[in-house]
Formats: C-alpha cells, structure tokens, sequence
C-alpha cells in the first residue's frame, strides 16, 4: 500500500492482529513466514465420508496464522467436501512468490490482493466477480458492502476482479482519557475550535496535547487526503484522476488548514519524527502527550497482549476518535480496502474457490476477521462480539466509532498513483517547512499532468 508503516499487534484474542493500512502483513507469534496453517494438502480426492474431497490453494498475508486456523476450520466444517490449502506469507515474500507462480501458470486458485497497482498489475488474471456474485446473490449485493470498499476492487477498465475482506482508515486522534479526566476534559473535540480549547487545557499541565509523525510523507498525504474531503468532498479524487487540478482553491485552503495545524497543534518538531515509532513512542506511549494521530488499525492495541500492554499508559483508559472539523464540510474517514481477494482465471477449483471467497468476505468468516479486530468488516452490519476483552469502556467504544466512520467513509485514503504520493508529500512537507502554499501545489500539478493515465 502507499503508506510504509509496519507495526504489528500481537494480542492475545487467541492471538488477535490489527495492520496496517498499509496494514503490511503483521504476523503472529506462531508466523514462520509462511506457514501451512491448514496442512500440506496437494490436491483433490480424499474421501471425506464416502464422498470425494474437492482442495483449493489459498495464498495471501491475511487471514494470520492464528485468524486462519479458526477461519478454515469453521469454513471446513461447513463446507465438508473442500479442504483448503492455505499458504502464508509476510506481504512482500507473499507478492514475490506471486510472481513467480503466475508467470509460470500456477498460481492459487484464491490469493490476496492489495487495491491499485497491484489490483491492476494482475487484472488479466483474475476471474471477473460481478456475473458470479450476480448469479449467486442476485441484482443489488453490491449493497451489503461498504461503498466505497467496492468501487476499489475494480481494475482500471472498470472490471471488478475481486471483493474487499477488510478496510482501513485515516485520521483518527488516539488519546488518553486518563489525562482526560485528570484535566476534567468531559468530552473529545468534535470541532477545531473544541480541539484547541482543549489542547490548550492539556499545555497548561505541562502535558504535550497532540503528537503527529510528519517525517513519513504518506501520513502526511493520508492527513492531506482527510483535509481536502472536509473542504470539498470526493475532489482529491477528481484530481488523482487529472479531471480537477491540485492549484483550485479547495487545495490551497486544504493546505492552509495542514500549515495551521503545525502552527497551531501539532508538537514541535513535527516534521522530523515518524509516526512509528517516533511520536508513538516518544510521545504517546510514554504518557508525555495527550493524543496521538494514526489510523484505524491502531484501534486494537489495547487488547490483552497487544501493543497498549508493557508501556506507561499500560493502565490508562483510552479511547480513539474521528480527526475533529476543521473545513466548511463534516469530518468524515477516508478508508481503503486493505486486503481484497480475488480468484485465478486459471484456477479448476473455481466453484470451491468462490466458495470460500463468499465465506471470507460475506459469510461467518467476516464475522470471525472482524471478532480479531482486523481491519474494519468490508460488509455491512458486521458488529465485533469480542469487546468484553478491552479493560475499559473507552476503548470498547473506540472500536464502534473507528467501524461506523469506516462503514461511512467519503471515500478511499490510498491514492493510485506513486509519483502523485511522492510530489504531494514533498510538497506538504515543503509548506509545513515554510514555503508558499501555490508554489507547492504547482509542483503536484506538475506532477500529476506528467503521469500517464
């Protein structure tokens, strides 16, 4: 995905996960990298009570080694006449042994895809979805998934060539309600002048308010992205697609608002700490600061076992709201599908195959992904039933609110392009630096009229 970050959870949901969005495969304790968690089984044929036993090779970075285990044997129990071969991978030993076995015409029958280029890389292989779900769903499925979860599992033609397993999203604020309530701070900022009065109450404690990562050029891009939506909804889109250029005035005030932030929120010393582990560590996890900007995935860290565990704020209530409004439009999330899946075009399992895909992504195996935290449910209606194993209320919350911004999201947080990605966080670097806002904006025009479409 854009965004390089590579943190890991390892909780203790039997193991449970939350990555990235980058969401890079994070592996479990148990991970090797690539572990067999179904077994070593090569093709069809066992007998399975009397009746012939159908294998489909399944290969991705998620589900991990702990989530397959529970989601093949539910999905086996099910479907009794298909064994499922499941071969793991952290994502780039995953997408480097992908390769290979397409190149060579044996691939697996399902695999994992990242959205975008990679999407697009092996569109040609991959079986169209939509006359399958339409025949077996029927006419307006695509209704049960998240919107905006659907338009990404789409090639550049148009041909959608897989469905989303899962969804992850910017910008949420991480803060630490024991601080909160210290400071008798009731409620979490909704709007910015409500975050600055409150980061005013926090700086007078001597308490750092908000700790922001803005060395890494893909959080600054995901913030720009969050931004640009308050002030003019879906038009980043237009622009990465080179039908509204990056000079319009909704970008330039885009930009204000980012230099305003650095002014005026962010810690100082922004521009030269990454967000993980820098402000994570240095600032948040240590107690020093009150609120911490990151993404959907860090939702989970408080598990038993997970991140939260072993820091300073081991024992703090915490809690994770939307990015407060700062422009003329509501704050709404930007979600990208983290993990899609999608079936070969070579693959003669196709029917046990889809089996599986529809049980992943529309089936109890949503609902298993979504009870280890991983990532937000792509499908609608998907309530997590694992909460009780958070110790405070605060962060048992933190998981609705993250899901229903998802579920609701304007639209995707991963642009398409990587010189696009490149030029704009330069450039938002470049302005929270100092230079001017229409000098800067120049050079993403630049970049974006040189991209071929």
């Amino acid at each position: 995905m854009a965004a390089k970050w590579k943190m890991a959870v390892t909780g203790a949901l039997a193991g449970a996960l939350i990555i990235s969005a980058t969401a890079c495969g994070s592996s479990d304790n148990s991970s090797n990298g690539g572990n067999n968690t179904a077994g070593n089984a090569s093709g069809g044929g066992a007998n399975n009570g009397g009746q012939q036993q159908e294998t489909v090779t399944f290969w991705s970075w998620v589900p991990t080694d702990i989530q397959s285990k529970k989601v093949i044997e539910e999905f086996e129990k099910q479907n009794p006449n298909i064994k499922v071969d499941y071969w793991r991978g952290e994502q780039s030993d995953f997408q480097k042994k992908l390769q290979v076995a397409i190149a060579a015409g044996e691939g697996p029958d399902l695999m994992g895809m990242q959205v975008g280029g990679m999407l697009n890389q092996y569109a040609n292989t991959l079986e169209p979805i939509k006359p399958m779900a339409d025949d077996k769903w029927g006419a307006g499925w695509e209704d049960q998934f998240v919107s905006s979860a659907i338009d990404q599992v789409k090639a550049t033609d148009g041909t959608m060539v897989a469905l989303p397993l899962n969804l992850t999203g910017q910008e949420f604020v991480l803060y630490n309600k024991a601080i909160f309530d210290k400071l008798g701070i009731k409620d979490v900022p909704k709007t910015y002048d409500e975050w600055t009065k409150v980061n005013a109450t926090i700086k007078a404690a001597g308490i750092v308010p908000v700790a922001m990562g803005a060395k890494d050029t893909w959080h600054d891009v995901d913030m720009f992205v969050a931004l640009s939506n308050q002030f003019a909804p879906g038009k980043i889109y237009e622009a990465e697609q080179g039908k509204a250029k990056f000079t319009d005035q909704a970008f330039v005030d885009t930009m204000k608002a980012w230099k305003k932030m650095f002014d005026e929120v962010f810690q100082d010393g922004a521009l030269g700490l990454s967000t993980y582990p820098d402000a994570r560590d240095q600032y948040f996890y240590s107690g020093k600061a009150a609120m911490f900007l990151t993404g959907s995935w860090h939702v989970g860290y408080a598990l038993p076992g997970g991140e939260k565990a072993g820091s300073k704020i081991e024992n703090d209530a915490t809690g994770m709201f939307l990015l407060p409004q700062i422009g003329p439009n509501p704050s709404r999330a930007a979600a990208s599908v983290d993990t899609a899946l999608a079936i070969s075009k070579e693959s003669k399992h196709k029917d046990a195959a889809w089996k599986l895909l529809e049980f992943m992504t529309k089936g109890d195996g949503q609902q298993i992904m979504a009870d280890f935290i991983q990532g937000s449910p792509a499908k609608k209606g998907i309530e997590v039933k694992t909460l009780d194993q958070f110790k405070f209320d605060s962060e048992k919350e933190a998981v609705k609110t993250v899901n229903e911004a998802i579920a609701n999201a304007v639209g995707k947080r991963l642009l398409n392009y990587p010189e696009l990605n490149n030029a704009l966080g330069v450039a938002l670097q470049n302005v929270a630096a100092g230079q001017k806002i229409e000098d800067a904006l120049a050079e993403v025009q630049k970049a974006s009229e040189g991209i071929t479409r």
